[in-house]
């Protein structure tokens, strides 16, 4: 299927490992030129020169942490100088730490507010009106299962994610008349960092190793495995081609069926 996203600027937040990282490569393949940072700055020029080598499209990296407001303004500075513009904006970022609502100190907050929610509003404020004189812009945020259905001991996610659902839903109504589309992703369980690094945690606490506990996990889903960041990316390609115009303000779940709820 021809998705037409060949030329198109994509800006990816957090791309060098996982699901960021997925979303980057099929948006590549798309022809679309990129914009990518995340924190580690090794891994991250790898990635992009392996992008380049692989689909010829223009490649911009930078190291950056997308919860610093700092950071992130210097990143987004330096994308428009390269590029003058951003067509596709995938709002992503690495997920808070685990813990109790009571347990968790005020710093902890702090900090999972400006990662998971206020990361998504400083990089919406840089390329929403670019977007809007051009009339056209795709906005994609990457949020958890957990805006539907809480999650036990995750309640930094549990808290900001739907925040940023919310915040998604409000610009896409604002911005519907300017050729803009927001959607909001809600990830289940994918073969990422971030879910090995919770598995870690989960299978000590039970007493078991980590591979039983990866099989334990896959086993409970209904597809019976996790998911790979290339699919999501394919999701990702598809809701940022123009053969979903009619689409807007979606929460989309991607999560090999794990959750339950009917809305």
């Amino acid at each position: 299927m021809e998705l037409g996203l060949k030329g198109r600027v994509a800006v990816v937040l957090a791309a060098s490992s996982g699901i960021g990282r997925g979303i980057a490569t099929v948006l590549a393949e798309e022809g679309c030129n990129l914009a990518i940072c995340a924190r580690d700055e090794d891994r991250l020029a790898l990635f992009a020169d392996e992008i380049r080598t692989n689909s010829g499209v223009k490649v911009f990296s930078l190291a950056a942490d997308v919860g610093n407001s700092t950071e992130l303004n210097s990143f987004f500075d330096q994308v428009f100088a390269a590029f003058g513009k951003v067509d596709i904006l995938v709002n992503n970022s690495g997920g808070p730490p685990p813990g109790k609502s009571l347990d968790l100190i005020d710093e902890q907050y702090q900090s999972a507010y400006d990662l998971v929610l206020m990361s998504k509003i400083r990089a919406c404020r840089r390329v929403v009106p670019s977007m809007a004189e051009n009339h056209w812009g795709r906005i994609i945020n990457i949020e958890s299962t957990s805006v539907k259905s809480a999650l036990e001991n995750m309640a930094l996610s549990n808290v900001f994610r739907s925040a940023a659902t919310a915040f998604a839903k409000t610009v896409s109504m604002e911005y519907a008349r300017d050729g803009i589309r927001v959607h909001t992703l809600l990830s289940g369980p994918f073969l990422t960092n971030r879910v090995s690094e919770l598995g870690m945690n989960a299978s000590q606490k039970m007493g078991i190793s980590f591979e039983q506990w990866k099989k334990d996990a896959e086993s409970g889903t209904p597809l019976g495995r996790f998911g790979d960041p290339l699919e999501y990316g394919a999701l990702v390609a598809f809701l940022a081609s123009d053969l979903t115009d009619y689409m807007t303000g979606t929460c989309i779940a991607i999560d090999g069926g794990v959750l339950k709820t009917i809305t």
